[in-house]
């Protein structure tokens, strides 16, 4: 439904206004900005929202658009405004929620943009919705080649997150700025993506802890990761995996602080929201690995541990040698079946770690 309604705003303004022959050039330019904004929404209500910013005709003076459109008989957002209500009144209720970003999953700055209703892809920092009723704040952080040396101060808990700056000065007084500083007092949660080219990796949620002026007067926050535990929205599960894993390590680190905390630890576990992700894989490339391998594991080269029930055939698990995740190809050539123990260890164990980061 989604596609059906991007299109019938593509169709009804932006097409036409495009291959008008005499559609001043700076309005072309314009239309064709707002046309790759409604291709980037992912909700009929976004779209929606969007377009109630032109629910009705504006002022002259702050009309170019629009005057242009008429002067050549073309339908603008404020001609489509009332009539995409009554198409798809059925889902404006559908828009994007805060529960709909996922730690450890990818966006891009659109979504994040059309989230802020800022629209606005430049920004790196995002209230949300905005004064005076601010429920978050997004930001996107680069520690790469950014602007600013944004940087880990302690790996995955502590970050060093820059201020935004205007024309190199550094203010507490920025909107933005102030927002951050006052969020923890106000209970908002920072949600931190970092960028790396187009695509933004939701980290988490943060908390700020304090800020620091440096001798050259430049600013910065220092965030604090809260624990995924303590939060509502959903885990990627290779997200969550990792996070368990840190913590076991640092609880076998422990030994006396474990052994306090298991005598007042509840014997009833929580429930975190886990999302987990899936490759769509190629069933001839599982059989086909299989039936090469004939039930003997390809790595130990011992017998299938056990018969299946269901079908009477050997068990063993097709792995791929170079992940998917990492672009590795769903192909024969790439896959192998072993036992659950080979298996675990090409995942898990340093050799085969080893053996993947020289690949």
């Amino acid at each position: 439904m989604i596609t059906k309604a991007i299109d019938f705003v593509l169709n009804e303004v932006h097409n036409p206004a495009l291959s008008h022959p005499n559609l001043d050039i700076s309005c072309k330019n314009k239309i064709r900005r707002s046309k790759t904004l409604v291709s980037k929404m992912k909700k009929i209500g976004d779209i929606y929202i969007y377009l109630s910013k032109f629910s009705t005709v504006p002022l002259k003076g702050e009309r170019f658009v629009y005057d242009e459109l008429k002067k050549h008989g073309l339908k603008s957002y404020e001609d489509l405004y009332m009539e995409f209500k009554y198409k798809f009144f059925n889902h404006l209720d559908e828009v994007t929620t805060l529960s709909d970003f996922t730690i450890g999953q990818k966006y891009n700055s659109w979504d994040i943009a059309i989230f802020s209703k800022t629209y606005d892809v430049q920004s790196g920092i995002y209230k949300i919705p905005g004064t005076p009723n601010l429920k978050a704040i997004f930001i996107k952080a680069t520690l790469e080649n950014g602007k600013y040396r944004n940087e880990w101060l302690v790996k995955d808990s502590l970050l060093k997150y820059y201020f935004y700056s205007l024309n190199g000065k550094f203010s507490t007084n920025y909107e933005v700025n102030k927002a951050i500083i006052s969020s923890k007092e106000k209970n908002v949660p920072i949600y931190v993506f970092f960028k790396e080219g187009l695509v933004c990796t939701f980290s988490g949620i943060f908390e700020c802890i304090k800020y620091t002026t440096e001798q050259d007067n430049t600013m910065w926050f220092t965030l604090r990761k809260v624990d995924i535990y303590k939060i509502d929205n959903p885990v990627d599960e290779s997200e969550y995996q990792r996070d368990l894993t840190e913590k076991v390590v640092k609880s076998l680190a422990d030994r006396s602080g474990r052994k306090q905390r298991l005598k007042i630890a509840s014997k009833k576990p929580g429930i975190i929201k886990v999302i987990t992700t899936n490759y769509k894989r190629n069933p001839d490339v599982v059989a086909e690995v299989l039936e090469r391998a004939n039930g003997i594991c390809e790595t130990c080269g011992n017998n299938a541990p056990f018969i299946k029930k269901k079908d009477g055939t050997p068990y063993l698990e097709v792995h791929h040698v170079i992940p998917l995740g990492v672009g590795g190809e769903d192909t024969v050539e790439n896959a192998v079946a072993l036992c659950p123990n080979c298996h675990r260890e090409a995942h898990f164990g340093e050799k085969s770690v080893n053996a993947l980061n020289q690949n």
